[in-house]
């Protein structure tokens, strides 16, 4: 009788320590670091605003914070802040690399650490990451100067102004912006200068080519901070009328020129989005769900008529809805 009680006493106090370890599990909280590029450019609080929302949705279960180089893309300092991210083990990292290339010994790092990496905006070159969330570059390029060229009668000149010479996101926008021109005939390509995806560069840059160019039709910003810059450079010379200036994210400043006939048109990059969506992928790959392999988010071109959405503060934007984005956007 007494060893039966034992036994009934072992099997209790196991089942005990089970659901005890059970109800631990139930209620980890998951450390996921949020990596972005740089703190000037509005694009990246937009990414953060989403990774936020999509924590949120969690109720306790997901701790994010974020890092960024305090130098704008400065690879140096985003090699060494990983250096330091990965001796933390945090349990996921959402991650944009400064350089799509420099960054795979880090991703490599990552890998052998056992942290799980989720790549969004800028697709690594290398290394292993359980989904890419981004936009096609080329593509969005591409559809945002075949739009002006039409508005234009397919005919005059253009000037490209190029981002980040060593980002992946401006070569392709390059790629997009040279193939349409080289789809249209009519369309003459006066120069190619970069502008750092920097406003105030993009304005300098375009005093520059004003002066040399007395006759302009189109600037094809590679984003729109620097298309901003271009803008304003273009109004001091008192051509606002007679250039039309396209960009790259519809940030809110883009949003509020377009929707002021300053700014002609942008292609949403939809860094919210993007950012929504890759930390929402990490917190269902943590809790045991299967997600794709990428997700390619649509163009859409933002104009005088629809500018209006994209000036509301993101923090006020509503999320995708990730099962119809999933279905119509997804590779597994």
């Amino acid at each position: 009788m007494r060893s039966k009680t034992i036994f009934i006493v072992f099997v209790v106090t196991i089942l005990i320590l089970s659901l005890c370890s059970w109800g631990m599990a139930a209620e980890k909280t998951y450390n996921v670091i949020f990596s972005v590029k740089n703190i000037v450019n509005p694009f990246w609080k937009a990414c953060w605003v989403g990774a936020q929302k999509a924590a949120a949705e969690y109720k306790g279960k997901v701790n994010i914070t974020y890092t960024s180089p305090t130098k704008s893309d400065n690879i140096a300092e985003q090699l060494s802040q990983m250096e330091d991210i990965i001796l933390k083990r945090p349990d996921a990292i959402v991650f944009v690399p400064v350089d799509y290339v420099a960054l795979v010994p880090t991703v490599e790092k990552m890998n052998k650490a056992n942290i799980p990496v989720f790549n969004y905006c800028n697709e690594m070159a290398g290394g292993k990451y359980h989904i890419y969330v981004g936009c096609d570059d080329e593509t969005l390029a591409y559809e945002i100067a075949k739009f002006a060229f039409k508005t234009i009668g397919n005919k005059g000149k253009v000037i490209i102004q190029d981002g980040v010479p060593g980002a992946i996101t401006a070569q392709n926008r390059h790629k997009g912006f040279m193939k349409a021109i080289q789809e249209t005939p009519g369309i003459e390509l006066l120069t190619s200068q970069p502008a750092n995806y920097n406003r105030l560069l993009g304005m300098q840059v375009m005093e520059n080519l004003l002066q040399r160019f007395p006759k302009i039709d189109v600037v094809l910003a590679a984003n729109d901070e620097q298309a901003l810059g271009c803008v304003e450079a273009i109004d001091a010379a008192g051509k606002l009328k007679e250039i039309k200036v396209t960009g790259v994210d519809a940030n809110y400043d883009a949003a509020m020129s377009i929707s002021q006939d300053r700014h002609f048109a942008s292609a949403d990059y939809s860094g919210h989005n993007q950012g929504y969506l890759a930390t929402k992928a990490a917190i269902k790959y943590l809790m045991g769900e299967k997600i794709p392999k990428r997700i390619i988010l649509p163009v859409v071109i933002v104009t005088k008529e629809n500018a209006k959405q994209w000036t509301v503060p993101f923090e006020q934007r509503p999320v995708p809805d990730w099962n119809k984005i999933v279905k119509e956007n997804a590779v597994w």
